[in-house]
C-alpha cells in the first residue's frame, strides 16, 4: 500500500535527465560564448570586458510556449554537436562561411611586394628581411644558431646587403660573398610574391609564419615595423620611426592562436613608453604595472572591420604590412 506509483519513478528519472540535458547545455552555452565572443573582441586586455555577440546569434532559441520540450532539446543538441565540430581554422561553421573581399583588404593585398621576411629551408633558425632601398634594396640576414651548436654561439647578422632588382622583372641579384658565396646569384620572384627561387631550387618563404612582415604605421610614413618569430608565440618587432637604422628600437610581444575567428590578439611590450597599473584589489595585492599594447591581427579578407594583412591598435592606428 505505501508503494509508490510507477510513474512518479518515471518522472524522477526524466527530471534528472532533464537537469543533465541542462548542465550540458550550460556548457555548451559558455563554449557558444567564448567562440562569439572571439568574433568581436577588441582587446579585451586594453580595454576591459569584451563585448560578446551571443545576443544576435541565430543559435538563441526562441522561448515560445508552443515549443515542445523535445523540439526544445533537440536543438539544443544540435547547436551541441555544432560546437563540437567546429574546426576554428576553416571559417565556415556558425555563418562564418567567408564573403567576397572589402576593396581595402583586395588593395592591401595587391599593395604587397617582394618586400618581407623570408626563411631559408637551410637555415631554419635564421631568418632573411628584405627591404626597398633607392632604386633597388637591402637585406639583413641572420642564419640564426643551429640547435647543436656549442653552448654560447653566438647569432651572427649582416646587414645592410645589396640586392639588385632588375626593373621590370621578377628577378632580384645577390651577392653572397660576405660570408664566403657567390656573387651575382639571381633569385626568381614568384607572381603571388610569396616567395624567391634560386638556380640550385633552393626557395625562401615569405613571411612564412603568417603574421611576420614588413608594416607601415600611416603616423611614420618614413619609418617601418618589422615583426618576425622568436621563439614559438613570442615576436620581436624592430620598430623604427625614421627610416634610419639608427633609430630602431627592438621590442619583444606575444602572438594568440592564429586559429581564432577572424582576428589574432597580438600583445607588445614596452611599445607605448607608458605604464598602466591594475587596480589593487585588496590589501595584500600587489599593484602590476606594464607597458603592453594590444592588437587584432587580422589575414582575413572579407573582414569588413578590419581588412587583411594589417594590425589594429585600440587607438585606431592601423598597421598595414607591404
Amino acid at each position: 500500500a505505501n508503494a509508490k506509483p510507477k510513474h512518479h519513478n518515471i518522472d524522477l528519472i526524466s527530471t534528472m535527465m532533464t537537469m543533465t540535458m541542462i548542465n550540458n547545455i550550460i556548457a555548451t552555452c559558455a563554449l557558444m560564448g567564448i567562440v562569439l565572443g572571439e568574433v568581436t573582441a577588441f582587446s579585451s586586455q586594453h580595454h576591459g570586458a569584451r563585448t560578446g555577440a551571443a545576443k544576435t546569434s541565430r543559435l538563441m532559441m526562441s522561448s515560445s510556449s508552443s515549443q515542445s520540450r523535445r523540439d526544445i532539446l533537440s536543438n539544443v543538441a544540435a547547436v551541441g554537436l555544432s560546437a563540437l565540430v567546429l574546426d576554428p581554422s576553416k571559417a565556415v561553421a556558425f555563418n562564418f562561411k567567408p564573403g567576397p573581399p572589402t576593396a581595402q583588404s583586395a588593395a592591401n593585398k595587391a599593395a604587397e611586394s617582394y618586400q618581407g621576411v623570408y626563411s631559408d629551408p637551410n637555415h631554419p633558425e635564421g631568418y632573411r628581411v628584405i627591404m626597398a632601398s633607392g632604386k633597388g634594396a637591402t637585406m639583413t640576414l641572420s642564419d640564426g644558431v643551429e640547435k647543436d651548436a656549442p653552448e654560447g654561439t653566438e647569432e651572427k647578422t649582416y646587414k645592410n646587403i645589396p640586392v639588385a632588382i632588375k626593373e621590370g622583372s621578377n628577378e632580384l641579384s645577390f651577392d653572397f660573398s660576405f660570408k664566403g658565396g657567390p656573387k651575382g646569384v639571381v633569385g626568381i620572384l614568384s607572381n603571388d610574391k610569396q616567395s624567391i627561387t634560386f638556380p640550385d631550387g633552393n626557395m625562401w618563404k615569405k613571411n612564412a609564419n603568417e603574421y611576420d612582415g614588413i608594416y607601415k604605421d600611416p603616423k611614420y610614413p618614413n619609418g617601418y615595423r618589422i615583426i618576425r618569430k622568436f621563439k614559438s608565440t613570442k615576436t620581436i618587432t624592430e620598430v623604427n620611426n625614421t627610416g634610419n637604422p639608427k633609430d630602431s628600437k627592438f621590442i619583444m610581444g606575444k602572438l594568440g592562436s592564429l586559429v581564432s575567428i577572424p582576428t589574432t590578439a597580438f600583445t607588445f611590450y614596452d611599445y607605448t613608453g607608458k605604464e598602466t597599473c591594475t587596480d589593487k584589489l585588496c590589501r595584500s595585492c600587489e599593484v602590476v604595472c606594464k607597458d603592453e599594447v594590444v592588437g587584432q591581427f587580422s589575414l582575413q579578407e572579407s573582414n569588413t572591420v578590419f581588412s587583411y594583412g594589417t594590425i589594429t591598435f585600440p587607438d585606431k592606428t592601423i598597421w598595414t604590412r607591404i
